[in-house]
């Protein structure tokens, strides 16, 4: 009796579970369509280097941003002590107005077999997108301070918008959006 039970306690969950799936799409949908009829003027983009979604979606997110003139914040969720270097770095690239470049090159490296967060990927995407004003930028003093406040920054935008899962996106610093899906239906007006 006990098996019963329990399995008709698994079937309940699983009902629940498509239902939530179902009212949770139904939301989505209804969210992301009151966000087509207002006016998006920024988004946050919360990612990982490591997220194959966040790389699925990461050149249809600045191809929207570019087409319809929205202000775009990135913000990196990898902060671990082993990935610090590759955000650090990430938000120094973008300083030198080249983050975009910086993280495609990362997801490329990553999908074609090169270890995340490791020095010799690090190196490598460095490489591969180097300029005089990342140069420029590695050496100077000013900029630690600078990554160091975008770290702060970012922490606190992951705190106060309660991200847990990549990627995800702040339409108008108000509507928090998961999944790639949604880049794509607002990639589709």
């Amino acid at each position: 009796m006990v098996l019963l039970r329990s399995y008709s306690q698994l079937l309940w969950i699983e009902r629940k579970l498509q239902l939530k799936s179902v009212a949770k799409l139904f939301f989505l949908i209804s969210l992301a369509s009151s966000v087509d009829a207002e006016q998006v003027t920024n988004l946050i983009e919360f990612f990982s280097f490591t997220c194959s979604h966040c790389a699925n979606v990461n050149q249809k997110v600045y191809s929207y941003v570019s087409k319809n003139n929205i202000q775009l914040t990135d913000i990196s969720m990898d902060m671990s002590e082993e990935a610090l270097p590759t955000t650090m770095m990430f938000y120094v690239a973008e300083d030198a107005g080249i983050g975009n470049k910086f993280k495609q090159a990362y997801f490329g490296a990553v999908s074609a077999g090169m270890p995340a967060y490791s020095n010799t990927t690090l190196n490598y995407v460095v490489g591969q997108i180097k300029t005089a004003k990342l140069t420029e930028l590695l050496n100077s003093t000013s900029e630690r301070q600078r990554v160091k406040d975008k770290l702060q920054y970012a922490a606190g935008l992951i705190n106060k918008y309660q991200i847990q899962v990549t990627p995800t996106f702040v339409i108008n610093n108000s509507t928090v959006l998961e999944g790639e899906e949604i880049i794509n239906q607002l990639s589709q007006r």
